[in-house]
C-alpha cells in the first residue's frame, strides 16, 4: 500500500482501540473454547449414552495400558480399575450432557455480547472453581489442572473486562 504524494499517513489508532481489539480477540478465543468443549463433551455424552458397553471396555483397556505404562500413569490406571463400574459410566454420561449443555449455553451468552450475559458466565464459572480445586485435592491429574486453570483465567479475564467497562461507563457519565 503506497501513500499518494502530498497526502498524510493515517494516524496511529489510539491505545484504547488496541485494548478493544485485544479484548475482542480474547472474547473470540473464549467463545471458541466453549463451543469446542461443548462439542467434545457432546461426543463423550453420546458415546457413554449410546454405547456404554464399548465405553466400559475402552476404559478397561485404557486402565490396563496405563498401569503397564510406567510410574507416571500407573496410579491413574489403578484408580480407574478400582472405580470403573456401570454406574460410573451412567454418572459420567449425565455429567458429560450437563457439561456440554452449560458450555454451549455459556458460549451463546458470551456471543450475545450482553453485559448481563457475561456476568452470568463469570458467576457460574466462579461457583465451580472451589469444587474443581477440591476434586484436584482428592485426585490430582493433569486434565483437572488444565480445566481449573482455563476456567480461572476465563473468570479473571471476563471480570476484568466487565469492571473496566463499568469504570469507563462511570467516567463517561461524569
Amino acid at each position: 500500500m503506497s501513500i499518494e504524494p502530498g497526502s498524510q499517513p493515517l494516524p496511529a489508532p489510539p491505545a484504547a482501540a488496541d485494548v478493544d481489539e485485544r479484548q475482542r480477540v480474547g472474547f473470540r478465543l473464549i467463545i471458541a473454547y466453549k463451543f469446542c468443549k461443548a462439542a467434545l463433551m457432546l461426543g463423550v455424552a453420546l458415546w457413554l449414552t449410546l454405547a456404554p458397553g464399548s465405553a466400559f471396555r475402552t476404559l478397561e483397556l485404557l486402565a490396563r495400558e496405563m498401569t503397564e505404562g510406567g510410574l507416571a500413569f500407573a496410579r491413574a490406571g489403578r484408580w480407574i480399575q478400582e472405580h470403573l463400574s456401570n454406574s460410573i459410566i451412567i454418572r459420567g454420561a449425565i455429567l458429560a450432557w450437563l457439561d456440554s449443555a452449560t458450555s454451549a449455553l455459556e458460549a451463546g451468552l458470551l456471543l450475545s455480547g450482553k453485559s448481563w450475559a457475561q456476568w452470568v458466565v463469570i458467576v457460574g464459572l466462579a461457583a465451580l472453581l472451589p469444587f474443581e480445586a477440591l476434586s484436584i485435592i482428592h485426585h490430582p491429574v493433569i486434565g483437572k489442572f488444565v480445566v481449573l486453570g482455563a476456567n480461572l483465567l476465563i473468570v479473571v479475564y471476563l471480570a476484568r473486562a466487565q469492571l473496566r467497562h463499568a469504570r469507563a461507563h462511570l467516567h463517561h457519565q461524569r
